[in-house]
C-alpha cells in the first residue's frame, strides 16, 4: 500500500507541475508531492501526517473555492458563466471526492513507529517547496499578481500589452513571460460590466495561442471574444489561422448584428 500511494504522490506531483509548463507556484507543489511520495514509498513517518495535512488543506481550499463560485461579487451574471460555475463545481466536487478516497488508504498504510533519518526525505521535499514558493512571491512579476488577484484593470493592462506585442512581431513565437501572461488571464473569470473588457483579455489570450500555432485555441479564443463584443470580429477575420467558411460566415454574421 506505501509504495502505490507514494508512486500516486509522486506522479501527480510530476503530471501537475508538467502541466502547467513548469511554472514556479506549480513547480513547488509538484517538488512538495514528490517530497511526500518518496517519504511513503520509504514508509516515513512524517510523510504519512504531511499527506494527511495535504489532504485536509486540499479539502478546505476546494470548499472555499465553490464558495467564491456563488457568493458575493463572483457569482456568475450570464448563462455562459453560470455553466462554467456549474463545470467547475462538478469538478471541485470529483476533486474533493479524490481526496477522501486517498485519505481513506493513507489509514491502511503503516509507516515507522518514530521518527528516523527517512523522514528527512519528505521534509526536505516540504522545505524545497517552501523556498521556492517564497522565490515565486518575492519574484513574481507586480503586473501579473494583481490580475491573478481578481483585478480587471490589471488584466486588462497585462491583455493590452500583450496585443502590442503581438502587433510588433506577428510571427514571432511568444516569450516565456508572455506564455505565463496569457495563462494567467486565461484562468481568470472577466466580472467586468463592460464586456468589451473581457472581449479584449480573451482576444489577447488569443494572439499568443496564434503566435505559438495552437490554432484550435486561438480560433476558440477569438470566436469568444467575438461574441463577447462584436467589435473584435472584424479584427480577428484578419487573424492568420486558417478559419473555415462556417467560422468566417459566424464572425460576419456577429460583426452585422452589431450594426
Amino acid at each position: 500500500m506505501h509504495l502505490f500511494l507514494g508512486a500516486l504522490f509522486v506522479v501527480t506531483g510530476v503530471a501537475g507541475a508538467a502541466a502547467f509548463g513548469w511554472e514556479p507556484r506549480f513547480l513547488a507543489l509538484g517538488v512538495g508531492l514528490v517530497g511526500i511520495g518518496a517519504g511513503l514509498a520509504l514508509r516515513a513517518r512524517a510523510a504519512l501526517l504531511l499527506a494527511r495535512a495535504a489532504l485536509g488543506a486540499l479539502v478546505l481550499a476546494l470548499a472555499l473555492m465553490v464558495a467564491r463560485l456563488y457568493v458575493g461579487n463572483a457569482a456568475p451574471a450570464y448563462p455562459d458563466e453560470r455553466l462554467v460555475a456549474h463545470f467547475y463545481l462538478l469538478a471541485f466536487a470529483l476533486a474533493a471526492g479524490g481526496a477522501v478516497v486517498v485519505f481513506l488508504l493513507l489509514r491502511r498504510a503503516r509507516g515507522f513507529a518514530a521518527f528516523g533519518q527517512v523522514d528527512l526525505v519528505p521534509l526536505g521535499g516540504l522545505a524545497a517547496a517552501l523556498v521556492l514558493t517564497g522565490l515565486w512571491v518575492v519574484g513574481d512579476d507586480a503586473r501579473l499578481r494583481p490580475c491573478r488577484n481578481g483585478s480587471e484593470e490589471a488584466c486588462g493592462a497585462v491583455a493590452m500589452a500583450l496585443l502590442e506585442s503581438a502587433e510588433r512581431a506577428p510571427g514571432a513565437p511568444p516569450t516565456a513571460k508572455e506564455e505565463r501572461a496569457a495563462r494567467v488571464l486565461a484562468g481568470h473569470r472577466c466580472r467586468a460590466e463592460d464586456r468589451g473588457q473581457c472581449g479584449l483579455q480573451r482576444y489577447a489570450v488569443g494572439t499568443v495561442d496564434a503566435r505559438a500555432r495552437r490554432l484550435d485555441a486561438a480560433k476558440e479564443a477569438f470566436l469568444w471574444a467575438c461574441d463577447a463584443d462584436p467589435s473584435w470580429c472584424s479584427r480577428a477575420m484578419q487573424e492568420p489561422v486558417d478559419w473555415t467558411p462556417t467560422e468566417q460566415t459566424r464572425l460576419r454574421r456577429t460583426s452585422r448584428a452589431q450594426r
